[in-house]
C-alpha cells in the first residue's frame, strides 16, 4: 500500500535587522539581546524547490536583511 505524500511548503521569512552597537566584539561587556521582529515587519516569499529558497535567503542575507528559510510539515510521510 503507497502513501499518498503531500507537497511540502517552503518559503523565506526576511526583515531588516540593524545592528545599533559600535562596540567590537572585544569590548562587549554585555550579550546583545535578541528583539524578535513585530509580524508586520516580516516579509514572506513562497517556494516550489529548496534551491531556490536557499539563493533568494542567500541574497536577502547579502543585502543586509536577517533571512531563513521555513517549511511545514507536509510531505513527509
Amino acid at each position: 500500500m503507497s502513501k499518498k505524500v503531500g507537497k511540502m511548503n517552503i518559503w523565506v521569512e526576511w526583515f531588516q535587522h540593524e545592528i545599533t552597537e559600535k562596540n567590537t566584539w572585544a569590548q562587549i561587556r554585555e550579550l546583545v539581546k535578541w528583539k524578535p521582529p513585530s509580524s508586520t515587519e516580516v516579509n514572506k516569499r513562497y517556494f516550489d524547490k529548496h534551491i531556490d529558497a536557499a539563493e533568494f535567503a542567500k541574497r536577502k542575507n547579502d543585502e543586509g536583511y536577517h533571512a531563513s528559510i521555513k517549511r511545514d510539515g507536509a510531505g513527509h510521510g
